[in-house]
């Protein structure tokens, strides 16, 4: 059954975890100052006022401090999610759960703007109340971290790619230039040097000139061998 009163349970959800973590570890006689101061540094009216008071009004301690059933029950992670909505119909009012039964982000506001009415308080305290509420409603018992998953940004090849310098280790090319081409037969005949002859013919004036004649056809026969 829902508590009359107008203030309402307030812890933080790191403390929350580590008080279920040190549960699960095992159970203590009970929970103190000492043993919260060591979870956490803080001062001892630190511990009482904030963790062991809130502890006491979501019915994990009783008046002496130790864990009670139901605490025994929220450390395990199969009975988490029914232990935290059994804790908030035990401490909050029926209008307010049936009216924010799953209490997701997006009525965060107006989760803060009850409490600040119902419980006659500031936005700071208000706020404080409905993390509390919220923390039950979601009955998550995966921590944050634990669902942050690593992201690794792809390596993009740039467009434009750093040109590595060559070494002395990198191998060169070697520009090999082709041979140049045989020279022509007209360039050949160019660079030639120009021949000149000279050819006396000695006869005699007794030559018949049929002789003469036989004579020159043979000259020209024989220097046309040589000369083109």
């Amino acid at each position: 059954m829902a508590k009359a009163s107008t203030t309402y349970p307030k812890i933080s959800k790191k403390l929350w975890f580590l008080i279920r973590d040190r549960l699960k570890q095992s159970i203590p006689s009970a929970i103190t100052p000492t043993l919260v101061i060591s979870l956490s540094p803080m001062e001892e009216a630190s511990a009482r006022s904030n963790v062991l008071g809130p502890l006491k009004e979501l019915g994990l301690i009783d008046d002496k401090n130790k864990p009670t059933d139901l605490a025994q029950r929220w450390r395990h992670d199969d009975e988490y999610t029914a232990v935290c909505h059994e804790i908030r119909s035990n401490v909050y009012p029926a209008d307010l759960v049936e009216a924010f039964p799953d209490a997701d982000a997006s009525k965060k506001d107006s989760i803060k703007k009850w409490f600040m009415k119902a419980g006659q308080v500031g936005e700071v305290a208000a706020k404080m109340y409905s993390d509390t509420y919220i923390l039950l409603s979601q009955a998550d018992f995966t921590r944050p971290e634990e669902k942050i998953t690593a992201k690794v940004a792809p390596v993009k090849q740039s467009a434009q790619a750093k040109k590595v310098k060559p070494t002395s280790a990198t191998i060169q090319e070697t520009k090999h230039e082709a041979p140049p081409p045989p020279p022509s037969e007209q360039a050949v005949h160019r660079r030639l040097p120009a021949i000149h002859i000279d050819v006396q013919v000695h006869i005699s004036p007794d030559t018949s000139a049929d002789q003469i004649d036989r004579i020159f056809e043979s000259m020209a026969k024989h220097l046309g061998t040589y000369i083109k």
